[in-house]
C-alpha cells in the first residue's frame, strides 16, 4: 500500500509543474479588455504596483531571475508569454492564483491589477498600440554636466510631521557630488513579503535630487511602534544596487486574541506565532513524504535485485 501511494505521489508531482505551464484561463476571460489605457501613468503606476508585489518571487521582468521554486514563476518578458496571453488572461491570472500564485484579488485593486497588465504590456515587441507608447526620456541640455557613479542616497525623517525626504546624488566627471534628477526612486515601509510604497506612482527627482513623501502614522504596529524606511532606484541596471534605509516609529498595537492584525513588516520578534508554526508543520509534512517516497524506491530497488 505505501508502495503504491508512493509512486502516485511521483506519477502526480510532475503534473503541478504541468498544470501550472499550460495554465489557460477560459475564453470568456481571455476576451476580457483592459478598461484602463495603455499610457505613461498607466505603465509607471503598474510598475510601482509590480515592484511591491509581484518582483519578489517573478523577479526582474526580461532578466529570468524568479524564485527558483517548482512550477518556477513566469518571466513576463518572454515574448512567447506576451504572445500567449491576452490583457484579459494576464488579468485573471493575478485575480485566481493557482498553485504557487496566489490570488490578488482581495489585495489588488482592479486598478492595480490593470496598471500591472499594462507595465506586462510594455516589455511586449509585439504590442499593436503605438499611439500610446511610454514616453522617451527628456532630452538633457548639453551644457549639463555628465554624470555617473558612484551614485549615493540619502534618506531623512521628520518625525513630527511623518515627512520622509530621500535625496539621490550621482558624481560629476570632475568627482564631484552632484545631484540626479528625474531618476525614478522607490520609497516605502520595509515589510518581510514586499516593501509597501508610500510615493506617489512613478514619482522622480527634482532638479536637487530630491523626492519627498509622508509616511502613514496610523498603521498597526507591534508593541515598540518599530519600522523602517526603505528607498532605492527602480533602474538598478544604470544606477547600481544602493539601498538606504531610515527608522521610523508609527502607531503601536498590541494583540489581544490569536487572529488579530499583526504587522510583518516590523520585525522577527512580533511575527505571528501561529504562522510560522503552521509554516514549519507543512515544510515537516512535505520532507517527510519526499524522505519516505526514496526509502521506499530504495526498498523496490533491493527486492528487484
Amino acid at each position: 500500500m505505501n508502495i503504491s501511494l508512493s509512486a502516485l505521489l511521483i506519477l502526480l508531482l510532475p503534473l503541478v509543474g504541468l498544470t501550472q505551464s499550460d495554465w489557460m484561463v477560459s475564453k470568456h476571460k481571455q476576451n476580457d479588455k483592459n478598461p484602463i489605457a495603455f499610457s505613461p501613468e498607466s505603465v509607471k503606476k503598474g510598475k510601482v504596483v509590480f515592484l511591491a508585489n509581484c518582483k519578489s518571487c517573478h523577479g526582474d521582468i526580461g532578466k529570468n531571475n524568479g524564485l527558483p521554486l517548482s512550477p518556477k514563476p513566469t518571466d513576463f518578458g518572454l515574448q512567447a508569454f506576451l504572445d500567449k496571453n491576452t490583457d484579459g488572461s494576464i488579468f485573471h491570472k493575478m485575480t485566481d492564483g493557482q498553485a504557487t500564485m496566489p490570488t490578488y484579488k482581495s489585495i489588488l485593486s482592479k486598478d492595480d491589477r490593470w496598471n500591472i497588465v499594462n507595465y506586462i504590456r510594455s516589455f511586449d515587441a509585439n504590442r499593436k498600440e503605438t499611439s500610446t507608447a511610454v514616453a522617451k526620456p527628456a532630452k538633457t541640455s548639453s551644457a549639463k554636466q555628465e554624470i555617473g557613479k558612484p551614485y549615493s542616497l540619502e534618506v531623512s525623517v521628520d518625525a513630527s510631521t511623518t515627512e520622509t525626504t530621500v535625496k539621490f546624488f550621482g558624481t560629476s566627471s570632475e568627482g564631484n557630488k552632484i545631484a540626479v534628477e528625474g531618476a525614478e526612486i522607490f520609497i516605502g515601509i520595509k515589510r518581510y513579503f514586499g516593501d509597501l510604497p508610500i510615493m506617489e506612482a512613478g514619482a522622480t527627482t527634482n532638479e536637487e535630487g530630491m523626492i519627498t513623501t509622508k509616511y502613514p502614522y496610523d498603521m498597526p504596529s507591534g508593541h515598540d511602534g518599530a519600522a523602517e524606511i526603505i528607498a532605492y532606484p527602480i533602474d538598478k541596471d544604470k544606477y547600481g544596487d544602493i539601498t538606504q534605509t531610515a527608522s521610523i516609529t508609527i502607531k503601536t498595537c498590541h494583540p489581544s486574541h490569536i487572529g488579530e492584525e499583526r504587522a510583518l513588516w516590523v520585525n522577527r520578534a512580533h511575527f505571528p506565532w501561529w504562522l510560522m508554526i503552521t509554516y514549519s508543520s507543512i515544510l515537516l509534512i512535505v520532507f517527510g513524504v519526499i524522505f519516505k517516497v526514496i526509502l521506499n524506491l530504495i526498498k523496490i530497488k533491493k527486492l528487484s535485485h
